[in-house]
């Protein structure tokens, strides 16, 4: 009894109480829109974003029915984890954990603190609006985080590994951090990357940037970094970057290349720019990140870096031309 009452948990705190007059469904109104990949339950979110518009005529509280859908999908996803886990609730999340262990009270926690500083870091960028509500599945193994991300990633392949990912398919679906409890990278670190994903979704800001912020926003929200530039990283880099050339890392592939070098590197790059840039012309960096919803990247940082990004890693690393 203990355990089922456990497992249906929910733990709003304090200062995250959920919004008055949220929504609720239950799994058997959204059955209809559950399809199972790998023995877990997923949501149709085209299916679902049609049948919201026919049931609510009001636009402005679809969203939240859109919210209530993806709850009820995720109780229907703790129930067919083989780990036990547990749901949870704060005002701009709705979460699904472990129930043994400190990783659920621990990602509920960091979700909160990561949302506020994000927020107020990032209102340069964002503006004052909030950051919309998103869902944070915790999964206890490996083998239960890689069999739900699999639906997500349609062609056979080879893919990187990961601690942790932010996924917003299209439009339609509820945006989702999932987070591999195994991972070897740091719990509340991985928490604010992925957050900070969420919170630039729709900015259009291209992948280096983006990926600068959010290991910067790491940084800011646990206090801690590991980021250093040594002669030998430097020396790393001038010979990668030479071979390869940087069209691959400022479309975003080498970022997800299952060659450790070269994603590594993108990371790191992507990193030291950005902090390069805030550190130097933060205000030029600002207009451009904010010019990139409106304009071509390459075009706003012409504009406002006064360069395009391969220009100014070449500069920055003393990479020859391309």
């Amino acid at each position: 009894m203990l355990r089922r009452i456990l497992r249906n948990l929910f733990l709003p705190g304090p200062s995250t109480a959920l919004p008055a007059g949220l929504p609720s469904l239950t799994r058997d109104q959204i059955a209809h829109l559950i399809t199972t990949d790998e023995g877990l339950p997923h949501i149709d979110w085209g299916m679902a974003t049609p049948w919201i518009a026919h049931i609510e005529p009001d636009q402005d509280a679809r969203p939240a029915l859109h919210r209530a859908v993806a709850a009820a999908w995720l109780d229907e996803l703790r129930d067919a984890l083989k780990t036990d886990s547990r749901r949870w609730r704060r005002r701009g999340v709705e979460g699904l954990a472990p129930l043994e262990g400190t990783v659920g009270p621990r990602v509920a926690e960091w979700s909160d603190r990561s949302l506020g500083i994000i927020h107020n870091a990032l209102t340069k960028i964002r503006g004052s609006d909030p950051i919309p509500p998103v869902a944070v599945v915790t999964l206890a193994t490996a083998d239960e985080y890689y069999a739900f991300i699999s639906h997500f990633y349609q062609d056979e392949g080879h893919f990187a590994t990961s601690g942790g990912l932010y996924i917003r398919a299209d439009a339609d679906s509820f945006p989702l951090l999932v987070i591999n409890a195994q991972t070897k990278w740091d719990l509340e670190a991985t928490v604010a990357h992925e957050l900070t994903h969420h919170a630039l979704k729709g900015f259009e800001i291209p992948v280096w940037a983006e990926e600068g912020l959010t290991q910067m926003m790491e940084e800011r929200v646990t206090g801690s970094t590991s980021f250093a530039v040594t002669n030998d990283v430097m020396a790393r880099h001038r010979t990668l970057w030479s071979e390869i050339g940087f069209d691959r890392f400022l479309s975003g592939e080498t970022f997800q290349s299952p060659e450790g070098e070269e994603q590594e590197l993108s990371y790191h790059l992507a990193q030291a720019l950005t902090r390069s840039l805030l550190s130097d012309r933060p205000a030029a960096f600002f207009a451009f990140a904010r010019a990139c919803r409106d304009t071509d990247a390459e075009l706003a940082a012409k504009e406002h870096l006064g360069a395009d990004a391969a220009e100014l890693a070449q500069e920055l690393l003393r990479v020859p031309g391309q």
